[in-house]
């Protein structure tokens, strides 16, 4: 009877676990404060480009329209000044470096050791940056590498020998272009890790792979897996030309791309915590990156 009685509860118990279990649970989602996003470039040779954009709630559904109505922002006054005492105001016109299809440019070509103020005057606020475009090095070799794990296979990485300047705190940061049989980038992409600086390897020569980082998805067509296996890879296949840019960049623009670079790898794990993104935009509500670079080009052809 004892027994009989013990399994009863047991019984309950468990029954008990499993009603606590499909408990529904409503939760109340805080008002969206939304940010101005600012990604903005002045390049060696090259004029200011600027992207002003409204950050986006999590859940929100979102099509060309709703970019259109509620992301681009086509009416804020950008001006950009140099230390040389030139100063433009940048205009809202096409553009096919920018993801969006439309950016803020100027005509001022950027110089090296010159120091860029930017100035963003928008829905009654004012935002403000500054960045430099430092001064540009050479690789002491560029190519295409097979790594040992891949010797069966046509795949490669591109392997870059580099020397530092021991007399300096240097950023680097990379970017790449692919042009293959099915993959065509058109904007640049971001390469692995995102920047880094020379504190492991300050004053030494060194090898550094440059790996293609997963490149957006944002407003691209439906893909096929095969298409998705093309576009999503980090290495690079016969028949792709690739167009490797790389350079010093200066210690705030670092800081965001640094932690901005960990909080893309991290966020979608759930057993960490956010990652503080460091923006060199100062004012209320905003976020992003106003970046000077003393950039270079290589391009690379990988013959089938």
């Amino acid at each position: 009877m004892k027994r009989i009685a013990y399994l009863f509860f047991i019984a309950l118990l468990l029954i008990l676990q499993f009603n606590a279990c499909q408990t529904e649970i409503e939760v109340d989602l805080p008002d969206y404060q939304p940010k101005l996003v600012v990604e903005g470039y002045i390049e060696l040779g090259q004029p200011a480009r600027v992207m002003l954009t409204r950050s986006v709630p999590f859940f929100q559904q979102i099509d060309l329209n709703y970019i259109l109505n509620n992301v681009l922002v086509m009416d804020a006054v950008v001006t950009v000044t140099s230390s040389d005492g030139e100063t433009e105001r940048l205009s809202f016109v096409p553009n096919s470096e920018s993801p969006y299809m439309f950016a803020y440019v100027g005509n001022m070509r950027g110089k090296e050791n010159t120091r860029y103020d930017l100035k963003i005057e928008w829905g009654g606020q004012t935002y403000t940056a500054t960045t430099s475009i430092l001064h540009s090095f050479d690789l002491d070799s560029i190519g295409f590498y097979k790594m040992p794990e891949m010797m069966r296979d046509t795949m490669r990485t591109i392997r870059v020998l580099m020397s530092d300047n021991p007399s300096e705190m240097n950023f680097y940061q990379y970017y790449v272009k692919v042009h293959g049989k099915k993959v065509h980038d058109n904007v640049w992409i971001t390469t692995i890790p995102v920047a880094f600086d020379d504190a492991t390897f300050n004053g030494l020569t060194f090898n550094f792979e440059v790996l293609r980082a997963n490149p957006s998805s944002f407003l691209m067509p439906q893909m096929s897996e095969e298409e998705e296996r093309e576009y999503f890879r980090m290495t690079y296949r016969p028949g792709d030309t690739v167009y490797v840019k790389y350079g010093l960049i200066d210690y705030d623009s670092y800081q965001f791309w640094n932690t901005g670079g960990n909080d893309a790898a991290m966020g979608q794990n759930p057993f960490t915590n956010p990652t503080p993104v460091i923006s060199n935009i100062r004012g209320e509500n905003v976020t992003g990156v106003w970046c000077g670079y003393a950039a270079k080009t290589e391009v690379l052809i990988y013959e089938q």
